[in-house]
């Protein structure tokens, strides 16, 4: 069975409905009796109930629609004098603008309740941001923690944490989410979307590199790629998926088989970076650690000009092939810069400007 089977299944949404006791008792005892089949149970249910707000929010909008509809043909009422009172002009007056001040405001609650449904949603957008040179700790209405790295921005809208938990993000960021099992936590990237309940996880996705990633800390989470036919795939705790984007879309590549599938999972999937120290590399940067093994110059003048907010620049191209290790904590760039020096030739020079300039040189 998969996901789609299950939906397709009247007793299983009637066990995700908790309509029939009996229906409850027996998917309680399948997931107690079959622990291997547990996520494929709980996902299948997050997607349910997924479908059912959106079908519940769709009717809403309908009603609304409807009862708006209504308001527009809807005559007034006859007006049918009362015999044997003595009509009053003043009175009249004051009773015919009680009525359209009521009509009115009835027809204005009416119009705003529709216009919110079906344009308010769309507005409201929240954006934190962490500029070059800086790092950020927010938490999102629903509870959940959030550490942007430095050039990062997440964006939410004003439905977050009422009918959707689904988050932007621009460069990378923390995650420490809080548990709701009614409203699943969605990280959108261009390359990737990664959806969890309650865990804790990292999400590095800068639109000018060529490789995101999703590095679990604790919990689970379910990573789609979207540059691959939307394929899913879970992620287990101290993994980490690395997602190199191609240079060709593969909108259309056919659909993978199951075994073919899981090739394709333990070819991105992989083992989180322990340091010496104990320190995991992919977070390192949480505790202002900044983490480079074997990389290329190149790569970390990027890092370089996010961590201190600066402008790196080659003067000859040889210089950004050349690899480095090292961890620095809390130190200042040219501490960095001469201990990089130590190990390849190479100057450098820093020019006054906003941002300053870096020039790297044999």
């Amino acid at each position: 069975m998969d996901i789609a089977d299950l939906l397709a299944d009247e007793s299983f949404v009637n066990y995700c409905k908790k309509s029939s006791p009996e229906d409850v008792a027996f998917w309680e005892n399948y997931v107690r009796d079959n622990p291997e089949r547990r996520l494929l149970v709980e996902c299948a249910n997050e997607r349910f109930i997924q479908l059912f707000n959106v079908l519940a929010e769709a009717d809403m909008e309908e009603q609304l629609s409807r009862l708006q509809n209504r308001l527009d043909l809807t005559e007034p009422a006859p007006v049918v004098p009362m015999q044997g009172f003595e009509k009053k002009k003043p009175n009249n007056i004051i009773s015919l603008l009680l009525k359209l001040t009521a009509a009115a405001v009835l027809l204005i609650a009416a119009l705003f309740t529709v216009n919110y449904y079906n344009n308010g949603r769309d507005k409201g957008i929240k954006i934190f941001l962490a500029a070059y040179g800086e790092r950020k700790n927010i938490q999102l209405p629903d509870g959940t923690d959030v550490t942007l790295n430095a050039g990062s921005k997440i964006q939410i809208n004003e439905s977050f944490g009422v009918s959707s938990r689904d988050v932007y993000l621009e460069g990378e960021a923390f995650f420490d989410v809080k548990h709701n099992a009614r409203l699943p936590f969605i990280v959108h990237t261009p390359a990737m979307d990664v959806k969890a309940l309650g865990t804790a996880f990292n999400v590095k996705a800068y639109l000018n590199e060529k490789i995101t990633e999703t590095s679990l800390i604790r919990g689970l989470v379910e990573v789609t790629l979207k540059e691959s036919n939307n394929r899913t795939m879970f992620l287990y705790p101290n993994q980490k998926i690395k997602w190199e984007h191609p240079i060709v879309k593969t909108a259309d590549a056919p659909a993978l088989k199951s075994e073919d599938n899981l090739n394709l999972a333990d070819s991105l999937t992989k083992k989180l970076v322990l340091t010496d120290d104990g320190d995991i590399k992919e977070i390192a940067w949480k505790q202002s650690k900044l983490i480079f093994e074997d990389e290329l110059f190149g790569d970390i003048a990027i890092l370089l000009e996010r961590w201190y907010g600066v402008k790196v620049e080659f003067r000859d191209e040889a210089i950004r092939n050349y690899r480095f290790t090292g961890m620095f904590e809390k130190e200042d760039l040219n501490t960095v810069l001469d201990f990089l020096k130590e190990s390849r030739s190479f100057n450098y020079k820093i020019e006054p400007g906003e941002p300053l300039k870096i020039n790297l040189s044999k």
